[in-house]
């Protein structure tokens, strides 16, 4: 047995011990070791290790067959569950960015309406306070006027522009293209590709590792998913599952407001690069009419 995972390590790419082969093997340990504890023994490595003793002690366990299949449901199952995992991943990052399958679509539509009748409130709340300011000003009263600045963080702790997803990080990424496209008229789905390609390595390498980020933080959010899975049997495992999936949740919130601030800096910064690559004038910043100019040029007519 020693000698056949010795070999096989060798064989092994790291990467695929570290991805997929790790992960699963800690997930299946947790499961095949709550399942022999159970509820009521939880902590009780005693009693684990007697019942492994037991299991080692069969006679089949003896066999050189057994340590061979033992290994390779062992190198099969183990990665499979990272590819699970995986998977699982892309669809709680679907939910996270508020692409809802149709199914729970009635349910996207009321949190995005409650959403903007939200922002809505608080945007009218600002611009009230925004006038009342000019009021004071004008009038020369001796009283503090309205705190426009925390009325203003209070809108955009649920939005930086009008709702249009059911969750908040779906909402910080489609505001970048509503603010780029207020800012610049500039049809960001169209000028992304082109100004990807433009792009210098150090902050291409930013975005890159801001959008990773986000998988990253999806994939562990999965693994928390996978962990409620032997609590049925060990419940330490939902405390595992908890950590997992609000530490994930962070994650992903800190990366989306991250990629969303890259993007949108990305734009602001390089966005005469591709007016210039592009063959249109645009000698000191980007502005509306340049921007025009750019969605028409790569929407070719469309």
């Amino acid at each position: 047995m020693t000698a056949l995972l010795t070999t096989l390590g060798g064989k092994i790419p790291d990467r695929w011990v570290s991805l997929l082969l790790l992960p699963g093997l800690l997930f299946a340990s947790v499961a095949v070791g709550g399942r022999l504890l159970g509820h009521g023994h939880p902590f009780d490595p005693g009693r684990l290790l007697g019942r492994i003793d037991d299991l080692a002690d069969a006679p089949a366990a003896q066999a050189p067959g057994t340590a061979a299949l033992a290994t390779a449901l062992v190198l099969t199952a183990s990665p499979g569950i990272s590819l699970l995992a995986a998977t699982l991943g892309r669809a709680v990052e679907r939910l996270w960015l508020g692409d809802w399958p149709r199914p729970l679509a009635g349910c996207a539509r009321a949190l995005t309406r409650r959403r903007e009748r939200r922002w809505a409130a608080a945007q009218e709340r600002y611009r009230a306070a925004l006038a009342a300011r000019a009021r004071h000003a004008l009038s020369g009263d001796a009283g503090d006027p309205p705190d426009t600045v925390a009325l203003n963080e209070a809108r955009n702790r649920i939005a930086l522009a009008r709702p249009r997803r059911p969750t908040w990080m779906g909402d910080r990424l489609t505001a970048v293209d509503t603010r780029i496209h207020e800012t610049y008229d500039l049809d960001l789905g169209s000028a992304w590709p082109r100004l990807w390609l433009l792009l210098p390595d150090t902050p291409r390498g930013d975005v890159h590792a801001a959008r990773s980020a986000l998988t990253d933080a999806a994939r562990r959010a999965a693994w928390g998913v996978l962990y409620a899975v032997p609590a049925l049997w060990w419940w330490p495992a939902a405390l595992a599952a908890a950590v997992a999936c609000a530490g994930a949740w962070r994650q992903g919130r800190l990366a989306v407001a991250e990629f969303a601030e890259l993007v949108e800096a990305t734009v602001d910064v390089h966005g005469r690069d591709l007016a210039s690559a592009l063959g249109i004038p645009c000698e000191e910043r980007l502005t509306r009419d340049v921007g025009l100019e750019i969605t028409r040029a790569l929407r070719k007519g469309t």
